[in-house]
């Protein structure tokens, strides 16, 4: 995505006249600010306006029916490009909603698509899709059609789960099988990692953690099987430019890169430290709705996989076009408002009730927010910020 001029941020946190109550300390950690916010930030009193809304026709370019931040991205130019994995294609809009053309198509060769999970692109319009197959394919407009070309990592992208492209290269969460050794040898576990691929020989690990999953024998189901564990993190992220914020870990930390680097790490301290007991994790999987694998189960679940004591407060990520980073804070009664980041990664302030989180966000600073109807069909919104 380009680097707009927007300074739509740039005052969040003295907006309406009000300053954030939010303590902030920075320290130092080999090179990376560690970012510490204490406190309760101002309730930013802004709304939203959405101009336009388009998606869900029955027929033509714009019959997507799913808006979520892995499947829209935008360029430098504010063109809207919408991931339709079902379709095997990625269609162009402009930013008023005006179909461009598209690209892509179901297949196995070259620029071609067969399990496409997300699209990012770069400034000058190019667009990467992460196909399941362990393939990053590489997709043009060209006179209103697709110059094809694809990259294979399949090796490094062994059982990957997103990619992020920026000028130096691709990032990439993969999960990687070992077996160890010592009092657990016989039994595999997981390893997720943050790795930098700068050219086709050139990996760099970034960061890694567990991937907490568990393995339980299920009679309904006749075989055993690994899955993640209850309420374990999940690793959510977002781009503009070359700048990166990635969220994977309990509670609450959002890291922020630059250039593949390790910049800056968010806390916010007393903020979901403390563990759930059993009861409050029930409550929480009952509220989103969770089903154990092969049942319906919650009590059987819990006392096969357990579950992971610290859930995670930082949903979907936001990169605005000056830098600054719009959080999903998520609650334990499965509610969300939006949290906002200066650059520096100072809590700016938090948007009221009901405010939408962005997907991504045209280079002049409107955000692009999904608008879902009764029936569950998504479309992308174009929005005014009124503060």
């Amino acid at each position: 995505m380009g680097r707009g001029a927007s300074v739509l941020i740039a005052a969040a946190g003295t907006a309406c006249g009000e300053s954030t109550t939010v303590d902030t300390t920075v320290a130092d950690s080999a090179g990376v600010a560690i970012v510490t916010n204490v406190g309760a930030p101002t309730v930013l009193r802004w709304t939203l306006d959405t101009i336009r809304i388009f998606g869900g026709d029955e027929s033509g370019p714009a019959t997507f029916h799913l808006a979520m931040p892995s499947l829209v991205d935008v360029d430098a130019h504010g063109r809207i490009y919408v991931l339709e994995p079902f379709e095997y294609r990625v269609t162009v809009f402009d930013s008023t909603g005006v179909a461009l053309g598209s690209m892509g198509r179901q297949g196995e060769g070259p620029g071609e698509l067969e399990w496409a999970v997300s699209v990012s692109v770069l400034d000058d319009g190019r667009a990467y899709v992460h196909d399941g197959a362990g393939q990053i394919v590489e997709l043009r407009m060209g006179d209103q059609t697709g110059i094809e070309s694809a990259f294979n990592y399949a090796v490094i992208l062994a059982n990957l789960r997103h990619v992020e492209a920026t000028s130096r290269g691709f990032l990439i969460w993969a999960r990687r099988r070992i077996n160890p050794t010592g009092p657990n040898v016989g039994y595999d576990d997981w390893v997720e990692r943050l790795l930098s691929v700068t050219g086709r020989d050139t990996v760099e690990l970034i960061s890694g953690k567990s991937a907490y999953r568990s393995t339980a024998y299920y009679p309904r189901c006749s075989f055993t099987f690994s899955i993640r564990q209850p309420l374990a993190p999940r690793n959510r992220w977002s781009h503009w430019g070359d700048r990166v914020a990635l969220t994977a870990w309990g509670g609450f930390r959002i890291d922020i890169l630059d250039g593949h680097r390790l910049e800056t790490s968010v806390r916010w301290a007393g903020v979901g430290e403390r563990e759930l007991t059993r009861a409050e994790a029930k409550a929480l999987l009952e509220s989103r709705g969770y089903l154990g694998p092969c049942d319906d189960d919650l009590d059987e679940t819990l006392e096969k996989h357990g579950f992971h004591p610290r859930p995670q407060l930082v949903g979907d990520l936001a990169v605005a076009p000056d830098g600054s980073v719009w959080a999903q804070l998520l609650t334990r009664d499965n509610a969300f408002r939006v949290l906002l980041l200066d650059p520096e990664g100072t809590i700016a302030g938090v948007l009221p009730d009901g405010f939408p989180m962005p997907l991504t966000f045209l280079p002049d600073g409107r955000p692009l927010i999904a608008v879902v109807d009764s029936l569950d069909v998504g479309r992308i919104g174009v929005g005014a910020i009124i503060r």
